[in-house]
């Protein structure tokens, strides 16, 4: 007769836990603390976990990573990521929202962190981790659709400007296939060291809804 023979009830093999700690993709530092639903069966199952390991339960926060030294939360699956918001000039001059992946403010659930990117001809500059809102991006969607069709942007289209990642953007002019706009940065939101950067630049108008529609995907 054959027989099976049963482990005691909780005694379970536990596989050493391994994955790698890992960065704050916000501030870079390595103080991240991985949080793990579930509990495991044996306080010294629990004694074993590097103690960095959290184990929540059943009730998750919805993210399963935290930085000790910012207080960043994120999730460490890996989603698809909404592609930059890049517009482009004929000869190369250009302004892009690039977004900081898998990184969610639980303090301001409104917004969204970007990198800001000025590119001209002799230099390349970003503007990291600046905290641009939803509302923003609204309006940047609905003024770009808007300036795609206007005869005169420039007069019917506001400047749109967000105090928080220090951005500002404005149409100047506009031509029958052309815009002109002014984006400027402030270069320290800390007020340490105030100062300005910029880019004005032409671009066509169908490169306005192109950049309005990647807007769209930031929104959902």
């Amino acid at each position: 007769m054959n027989r099976r023979t049963l482990l005691p009830l909780g005694d379970s093999r536990h596989e050493p836990y391994n994955a790698p700690r890992g960065t704050c993709p916000s501030c870079g530092s390595g103080e991240v603390v991985h949080l793990i639903i579930g509990m495991p069966i044996g306080q010294d199952v629990m004694d074993g976990d590097p103690d960095w390991v959290h184990w929540v339960g059943c009730m998750h926060p919805g993210f399963d990573r935290e930085c000790y030294a910012c207080g960043a939360t994120w999730n460490s699956r890996a989603v698809e990521s909404p592609r930059p918001i890049r517009l482009l000039s004929e000869v190369g001059v250009s302004f892009a929202l690039l977004p900081v992946p898998n990184l969610v403010t639980d303090d301001e659930p409104y917004t969204h962190l970007v990198d800001v990117e000025l590119l001209t001809h002799d230099r390349l500059v970003r503007y990291l981790a600046r905290t641009l809102s939803r509302d923003t991006l609204v309006r940047l969607s609905e003024a770009w659709t808007q300036a795609a069709h206007d005869t005169y942007p420039e007069v019917t289209i506001p400047a749109i400007q967000d105090d928080g990642a220090g951005l500002a953007v404005l149409i100047t002019e506009s031509t029958p296939d052309l815009v002109t706009l002014e984006i400027s940065i402030e270069t320290d939101l800390s007020g340490d060291a105030p100062g300005q950067d910029g880019v004005v630049f032409d671009v066509p108008r169908s490169a306005l809804t192109d950049a309005a529609h990647a807007v769209e995907g930031w929104l959902g």
